[in-house]
């Protein structure tokens, strides 16, 4: 079985770890595996993790430009010429187009249709609000699908929204949910204090201050500025907390910038990306994500493995990962009051939130790796075989010779 990851993406987030969980996966199954997406200085982890995964990595010039209408449709022209040359040189078995955002990879998408490809097609992030689609677009995203595409998705809720999104009926959608490595946790509580004593030293963070930790790309989706507005009201309320933000983004300037400006910044500590994110976990007393929408987020699910106390948004498939006041406290989203408020009763109420999050501990092995892989590898098989024979020989007629 020879497979063909896809992306479009120029960073490193969610949908890129997703693809390299699902490469490594393959490969281990004895795969041929192959990932392409565009050369960037942001995707050289990835890059290197794949290669270390022996998944060969193609350059492919598809990144996504800011533009709409005609100009639009010749970029999708210029990306599908691209992807149908790819495709044409490696003739994979099936592909796996992986979207970080809803509209993209058209192209990508129109070639695979076109060559009658096997392809599955994952949905990554939907937002709430209707994306803009212009009739022709439409009509190419329709066609496409339905010349041998399983288009797929992370949760219920996003599979709600795609179907609505494409006029499709919710039927043709699966969804899997994403899944995380459950960690094995091991090591006494002696062990695990001193890690969490060595973590604040490296952070600056006395042992004494309570540590909020927020992990995601530092964008307007993941709902930072909402939180910033209430770190003042916080420290007053509670000054022996400290922020921890770790992640980066277009945001990153702005609100360093701002932090500044509120003369707040000695009390929230900007990490970048990093690549411990276990160790900040085991670290923190309170994990805070204040997304305004989401996919299915890793992010939170390793803060449920790892026992964290956990006070989050209730936007699109969070709900259907965590249920309020019972593995952890939920506010509405966009909504910085209620966050204020919602923090400051997980403060004031600690031993409450720790029930919550061993509760939370047990509720995330219904969101297991293994459990996302076993389903999504069956899904890419089963997508073969179901192609196999009545196309077959269609890719043949436009080889190049």
């Amino acid at each position: 079985m020879k497979l063909l990851i896809i992306t479009s993406a120029t960073v490193c987030g969610g949908a890129e770890a997703y693809a390299l969980t699902i490469a490594q996966a393959a490969v281990q199954a004895g795969w041929e595996t192959h990932a392409a997406f565009p050369l960037a200085e942001a995707t050289a982890s990835l890059r290197q993790a794949l290669t270390a995964h022996q998944v060969t990595y193609h350059p492919l010039a598809i990144a996504e430009p800011l533009s709409r209408g005609i100009r639009a449709m010749g970029d999708a022209f210029v990306r599908w010429w691209r992807t149908r040359s790819l495709l044409l040189t490696l003739k994979p078995d099936v592909v796996l187009i992986n979207l970080p955002w809803a509209d993209h990879c058209l192209g990508c998408i129109l070639a695979c249709g076109q060559l009658r490809l096997s392809a599955a097609v994952m949905f990554h992030l939907i937002p709430p609000e209707k994306i803009p689609l212009s009739r022709s677009r439409f009509y190419l995203y329709t066609w496409a699908r339905q010349r041998g595409q399983q288009w797929l998705t992370n949760s219920a809720v996003n599979c709600r929204l795609l179907s609505e999104l494409f006029e499709m009926p919710a039927d043709d959608v699966q969804f899997i949910y994403n899944g995380i490595q459950l960690p094995a946790l091991e090591g006494t509580p002696e062990t695990r204090s001193a890690l969490r004593q060595v973590v604040r030293q490296e952070l600056g963070i006395p042992s004494h201050n309570r540590l909020l930790l927020t992990v995601g790309r530092l964008t307007p989706q993941k709902g930072y500025t909402d939180l910033l507005a209430i770190v003042p009201r916080l420290l007053a309320a509670h000054p022996d907390i400290r922020f921890v933000w770790a992640g980066a983004g277009e945001q990153q300037q702005e609100l360093h910038d701002r932090l500044h400006e509120m003369a707040i910044d000695h009390a929230v500590s900007m990490l970048g990306h990093r690549s411990d994110l276990p160790r900040l976990l085991q670290a923190a007393d309170l994990f805070v994500f204040p997304t305004r929408f989401e996919g299915h987020p890793f992010a939170l699910l390793e803060a449920m493995a790892y026992g964290l106390p956990i006070v989050t948004t209730n936007a699109s498939s969070i709900p259907e990962i965590m249920q309020h006041q019972v593995h952890g406290l939920l506010c509405p989203a966009n909504d910085s009051d209620a966050l204020f408020q919602t923090i400051g009763w997980a403060l004031q109420h600690p031993h409450k939130m720790q029930c919550m999050a061993a509760k939370a501990q047990h509720q995330v092995k219904h969101f297991s790796q293994e459990q996302m892989l076993e389903q999504t590898l069956n899904m890419l098989q089963t997508l073969v075989f179901s192609t196999r024979g009545k196309y077959s020989n269609l890719i043949q007629q436009f080889s190049i010779k």
